[in-house]
Parts: structure tokens; sequence; C-alpha cells
């Protein structure tokens, strides 16, 4: 049975990569004259190099060179995972590929054996669809952090549920360590745990899990260390080079997004406002659907994070950090085999992935 459900999620995984490779082709070859691809010429391989862009370029930069303050709020795990799979491979660029396209296939296999297990097998498959070939999963390929936060997420919720604490745990902090929300595994992981103790907090069990939350003094640590501010992370992104972004109210980062929609005419802020306030709705929806809380926890609170952000004067990139939100894709997958609407979403979402991804592969600004 297990052989059979990792040849589905392989069967999808690869489709997804071809297509992309496709895309790739599509995008540099036949699309250039109207649509010139602008790239960093960080790689020789014309379809690495088409892939890699903005972040990706810093998380190479702090793996090679280390942090200084201007790259301080890129958590460390992905570019200590680069440095260390360099040896092996002998290119950064590489190593980075290898490492998020692996990390989703193993959040892939994680999730799937999740779902089919609360909903079935169907459900399992839509989902894995409905992930792949998000609008934005093509941040999923690049040398992103994007794969690896879900992976290390999505392996500590499903060793949670089978009472594996010390692996759970373990998965947990390195979400932590390669993005902020993974922080919020240690409240999802707390509620489960409270579950399975009759409703019951037991503190000598629970006591354990703030490892999660306490994983981030390795990252201050290393940025005294690299920077002389242990708190770099947070002091660099509130200045004008990362458009001073700070907390405010939930949505106030989007209501922003559309006075520069109505104001400035930014296409771009309406496309950004508009994929936050159809997650959002997922996310309420999350409640009704959702038959395990601590994923429903997981959902809401990553989603308030970026959702209550805010960057003065230019969009949050809520395109991209929704990506995370696995919980969400077993929602909308419920939603489509209810309604019958598998095959009106796959049209939708195929040429909205392809859209974005073209957009990606030319170096345009997409999240």
């Amino acid at each position: 049975m297990l052989k059979k459900d990792l040849k589905s999620v392989g069967c999808l995984y690869a489709l997804n990569k071809i297509y992309i490779v496709f895309l790739v082709w599509l995008a540099r070859d036949i699309l250039y004259p109207i649509l010139p691809a602008a790239t960093d010429g960080l790689h020789p391989n014309v379809v690495l190099d088409s892939l890699i862009h903005w972040d990706a370029g810093w998380f190479l930069r702090i793996a090679g060179q280390g942090y200084d303050f201007d790259s301080a709020p890129f958590f460390p795990m992905f570019p200590w995972l680069i440095r260390l799979f360099k040896i092996i491979t002998g290119d950064g660029a590489v190593a980075g590929f290898l490492i998020s396209n692996t990390a989703l296939l193993i959040a892939c296999c994680f999730l799937y054996l999740m779902v089919k297990e609360d909903y079935g097998e169907k459900i399992a498959n839509t989902t894995i669809f409905v992930m792949l070939f998000f609008p934005t999963a093509i941040f999923f390929t690049s040398i992103y952090s994007e794969a690896v936060l879900l992976a290390f997420a999505l392996a500590s919720i499903y060793f949670a549920r089978r009472g594996n604490w010390l692996p759970a745990v373990l998965m947990g902090a390195c979400a932590a360590l390669t993005r902020n929300i993974g922080v919020v595994l240690f409240v999802a992981l707390l509620y489960r745990q409270y579950q399975s103790t009759n409703y019951r907090i037991n503190l000598k069990k629970a006591l354990p899990l703030l490892a999660i939350p306490a994983s981030l003094i390795i990252f201050m640590f290393t940025l005294w260390v690299e920077t002389g501010d242990p708190l770099a992370f947070a002091h660099s992104l509130n200045r004008e080079y990362w458009g001073y972004r700070h907390f405010a109210y939930p949505g106030a980062g989007q209501l922003l997004n559309l006075s520069l929609f109505f104001y400035n005419n930014n296409f771009y802020s309406l496309f950004e406002s508009s994929m936050a306030i159809i997650f959002l709705f997922i996310v309420i929806i999350s409640f009704k659907y959702l038959k395990d809380k601590s994923q429903l926890i997981f959902l809401v609170l990553a989603f308030l994070i970026p959702f209550s952000s805010v960057v003065d004067n230019v969009p949050l990139g809520m395109p991209r950090y929704i990506l995370v939100l696995f919980p969400g894709y077993i929602t909308i997958a419920l939603l489509l085999h209810k309604y019958n609407l598998n095959q009106v979403y796959s049209v939708i979402s195929i040429f909205s992935f392809s859209v974005i991804s073209v957009m990606f592969v030319a170096g345009r600004w997409i999240s």
C-alpha cells in the first residue's frame, strides 16, 4: 500500500517538474520577443539560471559568505543546508535546487499520508495536485525556503500525530530555524499533546516542546557572532532597505495594497490582495472542514503573521507566504470534491500556474 501511495505522489511530482522545464523553454525560447527574460546569470545551466531570482540570490550569498546586516532577515536553516550539500555537489546553486526539490517531494509524501488517513485516497491525490499546481507554486522549485519549511512542518505534525514527540519536536525546531512562522508549530503540537492526554495539560510532556521557540536562540547567537546584533533579523527589516516592515493589525498590509492599486495603478497590489482575501476565505471555512485541529491552529496562526505585516509603499508578498499553509490545500480539495469542481479548478489552476511561472522565469516580480 505504501508503495502505491508513493507512486501516486511521485507521478504528480514528476509531472510538475517536467511541466516547469517546458515552461522555462517556453519563456526563454518562444516568448522572449514579447517577454524578454531578465536573469541574474548565476548559473551556466539555462533551466537553473532561469529559476534563480531575488531571495534565491540572498540564500546563496548567506551560504557562501555568511550573514551581514542586510541579509539578517533570512533564517539560517536553508543556507546551512546549502553550505552542507555544497560539499557534495561542489556548486551552491545545484545544492540549493537539490534541497528545495527533495524537500518538496518529502513534503508531498507526508501530506499525502496524513490526508489519506483522514479523508481517503481521492482527497489525498487532489490535495497534492492543488499544492503542486497552486498559482505561485513555482517558488517550491526555486532556491527558496518554502519547500524546506513545508517538509519540516509536515514531518513535525506527522510524527506528533503518532506520538513520536522527539522527532516531532526536532522537526519543529528545524522549521522554526527555516522561517519565522515555523514557531507556531509549538502551539499546534501543544494542542495535539493536550488532545492525546484526554484534554489535560501534562507539564512534564509539554516542556520539551519549548525547544521549538527556543531554537531561535541559535539564530540569534549566529547573528550576534556575524553581525554583532542578536536581533538583527528584526532590526534589519524595520528600515528603508526592507521597506520598514512591521506588524500591525490583521489586513493592514492588504488595505495598503488596495490603496496602491486605486491611487498608483499598481496592478500587482491588486493581485496580492486578491490572493490574500481568497485564502482568508479558505482559512475561515477550514474551521468547518478540517478534522485535525492542530493543522487548523497551524493554518490560522501561520496565516495571521504575514497577514498582519506591513511593508510601507510596496506589496508584502502574500501570494508566496501562503504557499506553506498546507491545511488550506486540504480544504480546497474537500470543496472541489463536494461541489464537483475538480476539472474546472484544474484548468484555472494550471493556467494561473503557467502564467505566473513564465513571469517568474522572465524575471517579473510576482511575490
